[in-house]
């Protein structure tokens, strides 16, 4: 079944998995040994491009933005307490839709991003390692997994706009017994993206997973600590993701991953699977649609409509 959002975790699906969807509907309802297949009232069409509607809920006072949105003072004033850009909706109408013409009626303008422009940049690029003490900032960067790794500059004055996000993570076993508690907390992680101007993907830093070059701090989480608080003097630094609620999914675990390598460590029977779940994918796309938005507040940068 075609639908808009995974099954399991509700993340926004991209527009290749939606085509590809429908086409395996299509190929479904087209096979000799389906029963009465003119029966099934399955539309099989392109999917309409997207468009992510959102609003900046600092340019109105709250009495247009509760009358706009049709919610409560109250609530008009905890979506500008936790965030100053806010998500309404991801549409597939056409430009000037209903929503976007009733908001700018009752005096809203919405920032509108189409879904390819924020496509690239839910596939941030790894930082695996930072000499922060060179003068520019040196990198290694890892643009594709199977690719090999390169080394880039990080230029202060390129900066457009830094995001910080407390991960959280659970462990979770397959096919448990019905008594025993299956989520097990784990130790929350923390992911920092770094949008460039000029460059469609940010750039990811894990602590989990990144080394510093040169002496420093003995702890990786503390140097990215340091090299945040450095930045964020000249690019601004959004921490907003903490306010959403956590949507999970499966993930990773770095240390999990690096255990797997070690010699013996291959377990034996029919233990149960244990299924990593956090909330990354949710911070990349709450990314992905942020840093489109800060890329319109920029000089030389085209508008978003």
């Amino acid at each position: 079944m075609a639908r808009n959002n995974c099954l399991y975790c509700g993340a926004v699906l991209s527009s290749e998995a939606l085509h590809e969807a429908t086409l395996a509907a299509q190929r479904i309802i087209q096979a000799k040994g389906l029963p009465k297949p003119e029966t099934s009232a399955v539309l099989v069409r392109d999917p309409e491009p997207r468009r992510y509607i959102i609003i900046d809920t600092a340019a109105v006072p709250v009495e247009q933005i509760a009358l706009a949105c049709a919610v409560s003072m109250w609530e008009a004033r905890q979506w500008r307490a936790t965030s100053r850009y806010r998500l309404l909706k991801i549409s597939s109408e056409p430009a000037d839709g209903p929503l976007e013409s009733g908001l700018r009626e009752k005096g809203v303008a919405p920032l509108v991003v189409p879904e390819e422009t924020i496509g690239r940049s839910r596939n941030p690029i790894l930082i695996e390692s930072i000499d922060p003490v060179a003068s520019p900032t040196k990198c290694t960067v890892r643009d594709d997994l199977e690719a090999e790794p390169s080394r880039r500059e990080l230029r202060e004055q390129d900066l457009a706009l830094i995001l910080s996000a407390s991960i959280r993570r659970e462990r979770v076993k397959d096919r448990a017994p019905a008594r025993a508690r299956t989520d097990t907390r784990l130790e929350d992680a923390w992911l920092v993206h770094l949008h460039l101007r000029g460059e469609p993907r940010p750039w990811e830093i894990d602590p989990l997973r990144i080394t510093y070059e040169g002496a420093g701090l003995a702890s990786a989480f503390m140097r990215t600590l340091e090299l945040v608080r450095r930045l964020s003097s000249v690019a601004p630094h959004d921490e907003a993701f903490r306010n959403l609620v956590p949507a999970l999914s499966p993930g990773t675990d770095p240390l999990r991953d690096l255990e797997a390598l070690a010699p013996g460590s291959r377990k034996k029977g029919k233990e149960p699977k244990v299924v990593i779940l956090d909330n990354v994918a949710q911070f990349r796309e709450y990314s992905a649609w942020r840093g489109a938005i800060e890329a319109t507040r920029r000089p030389g940068t085209a508008a978003i409509s």
